[in-house]
């Protein structure tokens, strides 16, 4: 099947331009960059499918447009950047040899080395999936292929996932590995995460300790840099915002005046242990709660504090990842249980204290008082953290990222009891321990005798739980489909056709084609098919009433999919694939949050102009390729950042944000909408800006621009327009 599917592509191309050779006379090609895209047709625009690494040997047997259709060492097959692959044998064996590949015979894949002590070997590409094993420092794996970060690599044990940068490439580096090496004189040394700025303009941020290395981006004079790694007069950092890469050292200044070399234990320098003390807590890759997550931990795991930032810890957790946790979930070893955390009375800012939101319905406002504007609507039992007062009001940032203001009243700090009686359903502990994070989220846990239908009139399926991930295919409304797995709002789903992929359980019925719960919301009937747990603990019951027995309990924040209604009771469930009853009034339904959202968002004219005040403040800002803040913007971060000034949260980059909103057509356009440009520095959707009206619209140019005002019909723009989205 998989051959006659090749052959079909390769005749099917032909007549296109496509350039091919006999099978036998395929031609061999060594892969130059350290790592290098592999896609499913021949162009940047095309779906990422893999990823090789420098050394790596192809055989190519077709080329179109200066893409070549190979062979990759695995058996798959790709397209690949012509200009990026080797194609003399001698300096092929070269980039094999210094990758640590051998002869880079195909099926060997590249050598790499195990950086520290301990790391777990995984199922999959990603911490969810189960562990397999372990594996020390030093110890030497086969790099297959890579995806998302993560190396699916040949060990001494079998086949596994292992994080891409715990793993060492340079042969000469890994060989000291193995051997236990010291790192006398110009060898590797390892630091912790010393932090640096950088000291001169537009340094460039290599791929390797090298100036003959690739460059991955530019760094803008006064970046925040923290050194991983010294090798030689080379600097491995990573950038504030999660890049990492080589700078030289005589471009970086350190805060401390320098950086020195450390162990790499984590109970060792100037290092802390500690506990963490909510049952799920975020491991993110920044101290902020908009910095992107890179991994979860669970009540009572061990972590290593490394450094301290306001009220954010740098922690390794024990087993290898590290990042950053709010101090509050945290608890220091040699430290009782901490104590509750409590705002002062006067007007204050800059410590943070954790919350509850203490009424059934409340408005999140832009400023301290009741004649400001609604930002968003909260509900009872969700998590805030406070970062001021002023008079009656608090300031707030909700877990999840909007802030805003909130009446004292409405809110309950942690510790104290409720203001007024929990509801009967609630358990009944004294004082409940609500926790800091949503509950755990179990990816593709399975569920039996799960039936659905598809409700709306058309529907995505993607290759994973979430829009961030490609569309596989698309069903149309009435299609049954049987539910395999559950993972929070999503569920993996297979048609009659044997077809399988994800759907977001909000375009689903689950009673029967065109059938849905529904609840009564002011004067409004909505259907509700997806929920959140609105209260710090929840009980899921046999029955619809209280009179029936506990089979379980459930927490704030844990995602629910509603399967029918029995009076004030719904029938759900969860994504460990428990089914239950849980109380109308104790859940948070998506389709109520968004109608008061709705009710409550200001008129698209007002919100859209307050955007373009904001958007406006930052003209003449720098460009920053990576650029997130009013330090430096890419295109995308200044659309991002502006955006989330009026709590509209959009993807990082320009290509996922034009997944996300709802499509505009051009003579629709609205000040406010955002507009989307192809093929300006790379094939496909490249830049982005914020239309302002009268054919104008706001943009992070470029170095020379920074941000400023282009009109569309620009000769540059016009013909490079690809579309607009609505975000609010």
């Amino acid at each position: 099947m998989r051959r006659t599917c090749i052959v079909g592509i390769l005749c099917a191309v032909i007549s296109g331009g496509l350039v091919t050779t006999a099978a036998g006379n395929a031609r061999p090609a060594w892969v130059v960059p350290e790592t290098l895209n592999v896609r499913s047709g021949p162009g940047t625009d095309r779906r990422l499918i893999g990823q090789l690494n420098r050394g790596a040997k192809v055989h190519v047997t077709a080329t179109e447009s200066n893409w070549c259709w190979a062979r990759l060492p695995n058996g798959e097959w790709g397209w690949i950047a012509q200009w990026l692959l080797e194609f003399s044998v001698d300096r092929g064996r070269q980039l094999a040899a210094q990758a640590g590949g051998g002869s880079g015979n195909p099926s060997s894949g590249s050598s790499a080395w195990i950086r520290p002590d301990t790391v777990n070997v995984r199922s999959g590409p990603g911490t969810n999936h189960e562990r397999r094993g372990q594996l020390n420092r030093g110890a030497s794996v086969s790099i297959i292929r890579s995806e998302q970060g993560w190396s699916y690599c040949r060990t001494p044990g079998g086949h596994g996932w292992i994080r891409s940068d715990l793993l060492e490439r340079d042969a000469s580096a890994g060989q000291r590995l193995a051997q236990g090496s010291s790192n006398p004189g110009g060898n590797p040394s390892s630091m912790s995460r010393q932090k640096g700025h950088v000291s001169a303009s537009d340094v460039r941020l290599r791929s390797g300790p090298g100036t003959d290395q690739s460059v991955r981006g530019m760094l803008a004079r006064g970046a925040t840099v923290f050194a991983l790694e010294r090798r030689g007069d080379w600097l491995r950092v990573d950038v504030h915002g999660g890049q990492d890469g080589w700078v030289h050292s005589s471009l970086v200044k350190f805060e401390d005046g320098g950086p020195t070399s450390t162990a790499s234990s984590g109970t060792s320098g100037s290092t802390s242990k500690g506990f963490i003390t909510g049952s799920r807590v975020h491991l993110r890759a920044g101290p902020s709660l908009s910095e992107r997550i890179r991994a979860h931990v669970v009540q009572g795991q061990t972590v290593y504090v490394t450094q301290r930032q306001g009220d954010w810890y740098r922690v390794r957790v024990h087993g290898g990842n590290d990042g950053w946790i709010h101090t509050s979930l945290v608890r220091m070893a040699g430290e009782g249980e901490p104590a509750p955390a409590r705002p002062a009375a006067q007007e204050q800012s800059g410590s943070t204290a954790r919350g509850y939101v203490a009424g059934s319905r409340v408005r999140l406002r832009a400023g301290p008082g009741t004649t400001e504007s609604i930002r968003a609507t909260v509900v009872e039992g969700q998590t805030v953290y406070v970062t001021g007062r002023q008079g009656d009001w608090v300031s707030v940032t909700v877990h999840g990222g909007a802030s805003g203001w909130i009446h004292g009243d409405l809110v309950r700090f942690e510790g104290e009891e409720p203001a007024r009686p929990p509801a009967a359903e609630t358990p009944a502990p004294a004082t409940p321990a609500p926790t800091a994070e949503p509950s755990p989220r179990t990816v593709g846990r399975q569920v039996e005798d799960l039936t659905a239908w598809i409700g709306e009139d058309t529907v995505n399926v993607r290759y994973g739980p979430g829009t961030d991930h490609e569309i596989k295919m698309r069903l149309s409304r009435g299609t049954q489909v049987d539910v395999q797995e559950l993972t929070g709002h999503w569920c993996k789903i297979a048609d009659d056709q044997g077809n399988s992929g994800w759907v977001a359980g909000w375009v689903m019925n689950f009673k029967g084609p065109g059938q849905d719960p529904t609840v009564i919301d002011g004067d409004q009937e909505i259907r509700v098919r997806t929920a959140w747990v609105a209260r710090p603990t929840v009980n899921v019951r046999s029955g619809p009433g209280t009179g029936y027995e506990s089979i379980g309990q459930t927490v704030l924040g844990t995602e629910v999919i509603i399967l029918d209604r029995e009076d004030d009771w719904y029938r759900v469930v969860l994504d460990n694939g428990k089914t239950g009853y849980m109380a109308s009034w104790l859940l948070d339904t998506r389709a109520q949050r968004r109608a008061r959202l709705e009710d409550e968002t200001p008129p698209a004219s007002s919100l859209g102009q307050a955007i373009i005040a904001t958007a406006r403040r930052y003209l003449g800002s720098r460009y920053v390729r990576g650029g997130t803040t009013p330090a430096g913007f890419d295109c995308s971060g200044f659309v991002q950042y502006v955006l989330r000034q009026h709590g509209i949260r959009v993807s990082r980059t320009s290509r996922t944000q034009f997944r996300d909103g709802t499509p505009v057509s051009r003579d629709q356009l609205q000040p406010g909408d955002v507009v989307f440009f192809r093929d300006t520095y790379r094939a496909g959707i490249s830049h982005v800006g914020i239309f302002i009206g009268g054919d104008e619209f706001i943009h992070a140019g470029n170095r020379r621009t920074g941000v400023n005002i282009t009109t569309l019909s620009s000769a540059y723009y016009s013909r490079r327009y690809a579309g607009a989205r609505r975000m609010r």
